[in-house]
């Protein structure tokens, strides 16, 4: 039952691509979305029309042991490597946050010919979004809702 659970889980969970196209591995992929679920915040996948749909609370759980039962199948038990696939889902995780989304936002605003933002101004800001949020599938994985910031 649990291989089957585990194979179901692969089917439902997708192939994120990295910047250099490269797939994330399965266990990659399921140690994000485990940390996503676990902040106190709410999150959503986005549908084909861009439009959000969030993961209700009570749904939450479930959710949670799915990717649980995912990891204890993909991921290495050896130390060095189960270290090595958290740190590349720590920078999913990141390139997937609301900050490297908002960053990427601002650069495509930056960019269009009617804001006439200076080109040295555009290359800086596309140079530090690459170093620090590189493109990656945003479809069909839990996201975190940022909450905007406003001063008071």
């Amino acid at each position: 039952m649990k291989h089957l659970a585990f194979l179901l889980g692969l089917a439902l969970l997708p192939h994120a691509v990295r910047a250099d196209q490269t797939p994330v591995s399965v266990c990659v992929e399921a140690l994000e979305q485990l940390k996503t679920l676990h902040l106190a915040a709410p999150v959503y996948k986005l549908t084909g029309g861009q439009e959000r749909q969030y993961l209700a609370d009570t749904d939450r759980p479930a959710e949670v042991d799915r990717l649980k039962a995912i990891v204890a199948e993909a991921c290495s038990a050896e130390p060095e490597a189960r270290r090595s696939e958290e740190s590349e889902a720590e920078q999913l995780h990141l390139a997937r946050s609301p900050r490297c989304m908002g960053d990427r936002e601002i650069l495509s605003s930056m960019e269009k010919p009617e804001s006439r933002t200076p080109r040295d101004d555009i290359a800086r800001y596309r140079k530090r979004v690459a170093e620090r949020c590189p493109e990656v599938d945003l479809s069909n994985v839990w996201l975190i809702l940022g909450v905007p910031v406003t001063s008071g």
